[in-house]
């Protein structure tokens, strides 16, 4: 179990990494996508584990990762239901952080050729390359498509 709840810490990056934010710019449809992912998950999570969390750790301040240590040292007590949702949510989360990996390497040439006047973040990179997707490598296409089919 502490396996998958050190992939599902990773859950908590992935919005940095994703650049979720509530900027001024718009988000493409695939940021949209990841965001509902990641939200569902986390709805999930708070379904199958909203008792453990009560039950073990009522005095912890959420944020900072605190909530996951906490569940990782009662890890030998929670519920079959919560078990069973982190390792569903972290298989998700980390699947999801590793078709992202693959997309930016898949992309990176495909970036520097047709989105080099393209400032990074928020989103942007993933529009152009989406508004580009008929110049750019199959290997880019293939991986991005990976991203938002999963």
């Amino acid at each position: 179990m502490t396996h998958t709840l050190r992939l599902l810490a990773k859950i908590v990056l992935l919005p940095m990494c994703i650049s979720i934010s509530s900027a001024a710019y718009a988000q493409t449809d695939m940021m949209s996508l990841l965001r509902e992912r990641l939200a569902a998950g986390f709805k999930k999570l708070e379904t199958a584990c909203g008792e453990d969390v009560k039950k073990f750790c009522s005095t912890v301040t959420p944020g900072e990762g605190r909530l996951m240590y906490c569940m990782q040292a009662h890890e030998d007590k929670i519920s079959d239901g919560c078990a069973s949702a982190l390792d569903e949510v972290a298989y998700q989360a980390e699947a999801t952080a590793d078709n992202l990996r693959e997309a930016v390497n898949a992309c990176r040439g495909d970036i520097d050729k047709v989105c080099a006047t393209t400032q990074p973040g928020q989103g942007r990179l993933a529009a152009c390359l989406a508004a580009n997707k008929t110049s750019v490598s199959k290997g880019c296409a293939d991986a991005v498509q990976k991203v938002q089919d999963r």
